[in-house]
């Protein structure tokens, strides 16, 4: 039986291409939602199957120990039964990091989708560099999702890697949507590394933007997280919405001029559609989108580099993420390692 983990919106997105390929392939298998992105659940439940076990570990002011601990207990109950033969986890959240090293304790094999990112601060992004690199060190199956992934398990010494893609492109790719420049222009900031002073200062350059801009429509569909949502006085002029649902996340992408955001995943759902996006954040663990010209590092200066992105937005390069068949070679190396 394979254990397949997930807790966050990246996880939830990421890991639904290799359950439907698992499904589809006929092997057994069951999921685990630990409940950390509880108050996103909504926006994925038509696109993920009902999870066998949710986990709910979330409470209000939850620590990050408080969270990895719970997730950890509930699991042991879960993993102490036996008949696991192997334990998929995704990313660099604390429920992947959790969830790993759960199944490390019951001697459970592991495998890693989106295996090798590395941005060699420890400190930056946290505490998702360091639940990465621990995560490889347990682990018996990584993926990698590109050249440069793979290459720096490889320089880590570490075994059976591959190099499969991003589910995150199969997940795009599975789509219907039109590829326009439109005036639209999607922004999302919820990373933690922003919070404070500079969450305040990216708000202040993106109502900024709008004002400068009037014939742009400016879309920020805020999360319901307070050290977000404190900072929601500083927009007058800035689109302010409800979350969307991922089906109209990718919509709205498809649509967009380009996209302002601190985001992981988005720097790939941008690829997919060809989008230029401002990565407002000091580094990244995804260099592969800089060099390819989809991305741009502006930390939190939006004002200085906007118009890399608005004076010309089509993107013609080749997408440096995957062809979107990432679940497919994943699946086969699960096959081999399982002997089925």
């Amino acid at each position: 039986m394979i254990l397949v983990c997930y807790g966050t919106r990246p996880e939830i997105i990421k890991m639904s291409p290799v359950i439907e390929e698992l499904k589809k392939q006929e092997l057994r298998f069951k999921t685990v939602f630990t409940g950390q992105h509880k108050d996103m659940y909504e926006q994925f439940k038509h696109t993920i199957r009902t999870p066998d076990y949710w986990l709910d570990v979330m409470r209000s002011k939850s620590s990050l120990g408080d969270t990895i601990g719970s997730i950890m207990h509930k699991l042991d109950l879960l993993l102490g039964k036996g008949g696991i033969d192997l334990v998929l986890v995704q990313g660099d959240s604390s429920s992947s990091f959790a969830c790993a090293l759960s199944a490390f304790h019951h001697k459970v094999p592991i495998g890693h989708v989106e295996a090798g990112l590395r941005t060699f601060n420890i400190q930056s992004p946290f505490p998702e560099e360091g639940y990465r690199q621990m995560i490889t060190r347990i682990v018996n199956l990584h993926w990698a999702p590109t050249q440069k992934a793979l290459d720096n398990l490889l320089r880590e010494g570490v075994q059976n890697a591959r190099l499969t893609g991003n589910t995150i492109i199969d997940a795009c790719l599975g789509t219907q949507n039109e590829i326009r420049y439109g005036n639209k222009v999607l922004v999302v900031l919820n990373r933690r590394d922003n919070y404070g002073e500079r969450m305040k200062k990216l708000f202040t350059e993106v109502e900024e933007l709008a004002n400068r801009h009037p014939e742009l429509e400016i879309i920020f569909p805020m999360p319901h997280n307070p050290n977000v949502k404190s900072h929601r006085y500083i927009f007058k002029k800035v689109k302010v919405i409800e979350p969307l649902e991922y089906s109209e996340i990718l919509k709205l992408i498809s649509e967009a001029k380009f996209v302002i955001s601190d985001s992981g995943g988005l720097q790939e759902e941008c690829a997919a559609f060809r989008k230029k996006i401002l990565v407002c954040r000091e580094n990244t663990e995804r260099p592969e989108g800089l060099e390819a010209g989809i991305g741009k590092l502006v930390n939190t200066e939006v004002l200085q580099h906007y118009r890399w992105a608005m004076d010309q937005p089509e993107w013609t390069g080749e997408n440096p993420f995957g062809d979107g068949n990432a679940r497919i070679r994943i699946v086969e190396h699960i096959r081999e390692f399982l002997g089925i």
